[in-house]
């Protein structure tokens, strides 16, 4: 493990991407700054590239880790049974790291809880935004935007496979594109697109991806568990539904502090001075001091 909670052996500033063999595939990530560690864990719309307004900043102050889950970015999805939760783990002690912030968007914040439920002694600090959530029971909207873009991708169609994304976690809800910020939809489209282009083919593979396993019991279930400081992030913009799940974490997780920012599903991409400074004061707030 590392030389002390949260940091690794030496600086990593500028290291840029690495790729790590771990759990039977290879996880990529790229690491900026030094310090205690911040993770950023990107959502199901999006690649490590998400958070490419926050790595430049929050490396003044931290270690800061973004991997491509599998089956994102430049991570590869073979098949057979895996976990996001081993898989970020693995990445962790790859990178002797003992300690760190976790901070996930949307899927990426289901792997996080997940996180700190199994390995509550690795986790100093939560930060959740437009959360999904482990053993939550999809709204109707959900089950039916799920079985559109699955029709669209089994008929080919990728682009407008993506064009359903975009209007559902970019565009978001009491809005629409022309209120979005012009070089928002693009970039969300060129993420959603690539991990599209690795999905579709790894499912037609044989054996196929899966299954994931997730906490039993699920997190939906045990969020009075968590002990770390934990701060919600929501998009008034966002589905009901993920406003609604981060109504219950801000609720349920003990000590939780929640914010709404005039975004859709991805603050940190859509306002990112406006999330850097929330996040920012929280962790100076949440880490130990010599995590400063």
């Amino acid at each position: 493990m590392g030389v002390h909670e949260g940091t690794r052996a030496a600086p990593a500033r500028g290291a840029g991407l690495s790729v790590a063999a771990l759990n039977g595939t290879e996880l990529a990530y790229d690491l900026s700054g030094d310090g205690f560690s911040v993770v950023f864990v990107h959502a199901g719309v999006g690649d490590r590239r998400l958070w490419d307004p926050q790595a430049g900043v929050f490396a003044e102050q931290y270690l800061v880790v973004r991997p491509d889950l599998r089956g994102f970015g430049e991570s590869p999805l073979p098949g057979g049974p895996f976990s996001y939760v081993d898989d970020l783990k693995a990445l962790l002690d790859h990178l002797e790291i003992d300690r760190a912030a976790l901070v996930g968007n949307s899927f990426g914040g289901k792997v996080v809880i997940d996180f700190a439920l199994s390995h509550p002694e690795r986790v100093a600090a939560l930060v959740l935004v437009d959360s999904a959530l482990s053993g939550h029971e999809s709204w109707p909207e959900s089950e039916a935007f799920d079985e559109e873009e699955d029709a669209l991708l089994d008929a080919g169609r990728l682009d407008d496979a993506v064009e359903l994304n975009l209007r559902r976690w970019v565009d978001g809800t009491g809005r629409d594109a022309a209120e979005v910020p012009e070089d928002l939809r693009p970039r969300v489209a060129e993420m959603q697109r690539r991990a599209f282009e690795i999905v579709v083919p790894a499912f037609k593979a044989s054996p196929p991806p899966g299954p994931v396993g997730w906490g039993d019991p699920p997190a939906a279930t045990r969020l009075g568990e968590i002990g770390a400081p934990t701060l919600v992030v929501v998009g008034s913009y966002d589905v009901e539904e993920f406003r609604a799940i981060s109504d219950r974490l801000a609720k349920e997780i003990p000590g939780a502090r929640k914010a709404v920012l005039d975004t859709a599903h991805l603050p940190a991409l859509e306002r990112p001075d406006e999330f850097n400074r929330l996040v920012l004061d929280f962790l100076s707030d949440a880490l130990p001091v010599e995590a400063g």
